[in-house]
């Protein structure tokens, strides 16, 4: 009976410390995006994104982003981004180039992109982890529930190369909906679960985030 009791202690107190160790963090992100299209596939996007974390009590920062992208044909495009982070009085730019597939069937569309990222400096906390180059492949599936309104799911985990290698680091998993309200006027909300991987205390993300989309169409 005591070597039961032992038993039953120490998985207690494993579990406590195991608790202790591991956060849960509920985080709420706000952004307004404007969309450029232009002739020939060209497009231009900017977004401004403010975070919260600490149980959204605390202020994470604000974040500038600037991307570019190029359709090649029908199902190919490629990209390129830049990202200027204020976080704690400190400026952190980030340089990303990607490549994506997409293919639609009915009122399925089916997307797979690569990602390529290298970081100036590292964020202490953040969720880009504690390297500064990543890759990223993203899986997802879009479906139209009517002409207005999109449903969509993607998965995608973040692997930092470490000596050469590239080890995952955490998985960026979100779902959302998006409306269009308005002619090139549309409002995503999206939640994301974000658990780390190969650490030996786990944290995990929950994210829920809202961001209104202006488009302009120069074509």
């Amino acid at each position: 009976m005591k070597k039961y009791h032992k038993i039953i202690t120490l998985l207690f107190i494993s579990s406590i410390t195991f608790a202790q160790k591991s956060e849960v963090d509920l985080q709420t992100r706000t952004s307004i995006s404007l969309d450029i299209d232009f002739k020939k596939g060209w497009k231009i996007g900017t977004e401004y994104r403010a975070k919260f974390n600490q149980n959204s009590s605390n202020y994470r920062g604000s974040y500038f982003y600037l991307e570019s992208s190029k359709k090649i044909n029908k199902y190919l495009s490629a990209g390129a981004a830049y990202r200027f982070g204020i976080v704690d009085v400190k400026n952190f730019h980030r340089f990303a180039g990607n490549v994506e597939v997409k293919y639609k069937l009915n009122k399925l569309t089916f997307s797979l992109r690569e990602t390529y990222q290298s970081q100036k400096q590292t964020f202490i906390g953040d969720d880009e982890g504690t390297a500064e180059n990543y890759l990223r492949s993203r899986l997802g599936v879009k479906y139209a529930i009517t002409k207005k309104i999109d449903f969509s799911v993607s998965t995608e985990p973040f692997m930092h190369k470490k000596d050469g290698v590239f080890e995952t680091d955490f998985w960026r998993n979100r779902t959302g909906i998006s409306y269009d309200y308005m002619k090139n006027k549309s409002v995503n909300l999206y939640y994301i679960w974000q658990p780390d991987v190969n650490k030996k205390y786990p944290d995990t993300k929950n994210i829920v985030g809202i961001n209104f989309i202006f488009g302009i169409n120069v074509k």
